[in-house]
């Protein structure tokens, strides 16, 4: 064990980083288990959703580690461009689709409703989840501000997707418990559109930066 903490130690920045990611793509696997369970069980389609989303961003931190090890694993300069551009590219055109599928989610609860009440102890251990998404996805952003790796950077920004998609869904169960003299569809509502315009619009800037940075590598 000793032995394996000080290989752990060792690591290089970025191998760190993406332990760290494992770690943390394998947690969030775990919590949307979770979420589905609510889901089913409330029922509430705002858990469903966001355990959807939460599904389908584990599993491209998944591939986002699996391009990093195809990076690691090759000594041409030209491939490991390729591969971290390459990966940088699908994650910006995933964000855009799930953006899309989060703003029609968002348009038909607009009109639904929510109706997601729960346990006050549950509201709690899920603002604390949201309030954990936002401090990792900040604290990515800052440490890695200036690392130029492509994978790093998709990373960070799908995380900080997934930890608005978090924020709605800690309104959404506040909202829905405590607060009962509001027009909470709309509420709800017009944030989860607020929310997929930016997911949208991370996306978009993922597509257009990736491809002036390989106009200017021409």
């Amino acid at each position: 064990m000793k032995k394996l903490f000080q290989e752990i130690l060792n690591l290089e920045k970025q191998d760190k980083t993406m332990l760290l990611l494992i770690i943390a793509t394998l947690i969030n696997i775990l919590l949307a288990i979770v979420k589905f369970g609510f889901a089913f069980t409330i029922p509430s389609l705002w858990f469903f959703v966001n355990a959807c989303f939460l599904t389908v961003l584990s599993l491209a931190r998944f591939f986002s580690i699996k391009a990093y090890g195809l990076k690691r694993s090759t000594t041409s300069e030209k491939v490991k461009k390729e591969i971290g551009y390459k990966n940088y590219l699908h994650n910006g055109i995933l964000l855009i689709i799930l953006g899309i599928m989060y703003f029609f989610v968002s348009v038909y609860m607009y009109y639904k409703g929510t109706n997601t009440t729960m346990h006050e102890y549950l509201t709690y251990l899920v603002a604390l989840n949201a309030f954990w998404q936002v401090g990792w996805a900040i604290s990515g952003m800052i440490k890695y501000k200036k690392d130029d790796n492509p994978i790093i950077k998709s990373v960070k920004i799908t995380n900080f997707a997934n930890a608005l998609t978090s924020i709605v869904l800690t309104q959404v169960v506040l909202l829905d418990t405590y607060v009962s003299e509001y027009d909470l569809a709309n509420v709800n509502g017009y944030t989860g559109m607020g929310v997929s315009l930016i997911i949208m619009g991370m996306g978009l800037f993922m597509i257009i930066n990736i491809q002036k940075n390989l106009e200017m590598e021409k």
